[in-house]
């Protein structure tokens, strides 16, 4: 789907801009209707955040009306269409080639809105509207299935998952997220090809994990993930049945937030390490969890700071249960980690009294201040007439862990403290 809010900044809703292009189409008398996610998110009384299109028009005809139309997948007659600052994707009613790579047919063939709708995944996606009556043009009986909350492949489920594999996927995030049951045929259908998950591109699968963890539905997800046998494919990794007892536990761990400022991109760099912590560790396995971040992170394209955060948030939930024996600079040290409270919410489904004692000694240490900008840094210490080298850390560590147990609180006990520490 293209993005309709590319265009910051316009006046025009991203369904106006659609209808608007619709009817452009029918003016010219081309048959154009709203396709796909759009039509399902408006009967579910969700708002879509983009408009796709599905037109009698060929992409010549498609430029013919709109000159400035930019090709995406014109081989598959995809076309964007630039409106009033957003951007709508248009397609060509086709019928698809035989798939040979399980992501995309050979080639496509025009064809017409009943071809159209039948090559689509499920049958809630294979549902059409008029944008200028809302009159609903279903082939494929998704409204039905809709409104009795079903997953339902198009067709023979068998090919349709062959078709294109990340589909497997794509149904689990569609069943939780819209809190649908799989029929029978359907869910048979993707337990039968759950291995072949493995031959898709690493950054597809991730990108589809990454859109299940950041919805509410999240626990659903993987719970199904798991229960259809997708999880070792998935993961790249195989371990024996879960109860996913953390990642459960996790909807009913509420903490508060961290006063540091973050980013949503941040939030959601939290938020994905969280629930990937709790599920690698409810996924049992005779590896170190380090290999296996490793692992995870081959496994899901992880971008550098996903596994960066991933590894930090593991490795304080081995530091977390040590912490009535830390010194308060340790204690300091320990939460101005940006994975500290992400470490703090997994750890809460083992031992909840623990964090509770935590959050409470938490709170005395950020008034006092987590993380006070060092009193000395190296360039102090040279000034000071000392030679650049490893003890320049051993020193700058000591003075600050100093700092943060307050037995300095001024740039000269700490320069004081410093050269203390170079005798010794």
């Amino acid at each position: 789907m293209a993005d309709a809010n590319h265009f910051s900044g316009s006046s025009t809703s991203a369904r106006d801009a659609a209808a608007e292009i619709a009817a452009k189409f029918s003016a010219a008398g081309f048959t154009a209707y709203f396709a796909g996610g759009c039509v399902r998110d408006e009967l579910l009384n969700l708002s879509p955040t983009d408009y796709d299109i599905a037109t009698s028009a060929t992409t010549e005809q498609i430029r013919a009306i709109f000159p400035k139309a930019r090709g995406v997948g014109e081989s598959f007659g995809v076309i964007l269409v630039h409106h009033k600052g957003r951007v709508v994707e248009v397609a060509s009613f086709r019928a698809d080639g035989r798939y040979v790579d399980g992501r995309r047919p050979q080639d496509i063939q025009m064809g017409d809105e009943i071809t159209d709708a039948n090559r689509r995944d499920f049958t809630i996606n294979g549902i059409f509207m008029d944008p200028a009556t809302g009159k609903l043009i279903d082939h494929v009986r998704g409204k039905q299935d809709l409104e009795t909350k079903t997953l339902r492949a198009i067709n023979d489920p068998d090919a349709r998952l062959s078709e294109d594999r990340l589909r497997l996927l794509r149904a689990v995030r569609f069943a939780a997220r819209f809190e649908l049951t799989i029929e029978p045929k359907t869910m048979a259908a993707i337990r039968a090809h759950a291995n072949e998950l493995r031959g898709v591109s690493r950054e597809r699968v991730g990108q589809e994990l990454r859109r299940m963890i950041a919805h509410a539905s999240r626990v659903k997800a993987i719970e199904l993930i798991e229960s259809l046998g997708l999880a070792s494919s998935a993961l790249l990794e195989i371990a024996p049945p879960t109860l996913l007892r953390r990642v459960r536990a996790l909807q009913q761990v509420s903490l508060p937030s961290p006063i540091l400022a973050h980013n949503a991109h941040e939030i959601s760099t939290q938020l994905l390490a969280t629930f990937l912590s709790a599920w690698l560790l409810d996924r049992e396995s005779t590896l170190p969890w380090q290999e296996r971040v490793s692992q995870w992170t081959s496994a899901l394209v992880l971008s550098n700071k996903e596994r960066d955060t991933l590894t930090s948030t593991l490795f304080l939930l081995t530091r977390v249960p040590e912490w009535p024996a830390f010194s308060k600079a340790q204690r300091k040290r320990t939460a101005a980690n940006p994975s500290f409270h992400a470490a703090l919410r997994v750890h809460a489904t083992d031992a909840p009294e623990l964090v509770q004692r935590i959050l409470g000694d938490y709170a005395q240490l950020e008034i006092e201040g987590i993380a006070p900008t060092p009193l000395l840094c190296g360039d102090d210490l040279l000034a000071m007439g000392l030679r650049a080298g490893p003890e320049f850390r051993v020193i700058l560590d000591a003075v600050y862990d100093a700092q943060l147990e307050g037995s300095i609180e001024s740039k000269k006990a700490a320069t004081d403290l410093a050269r203390q520490l170079s005798r010794t």
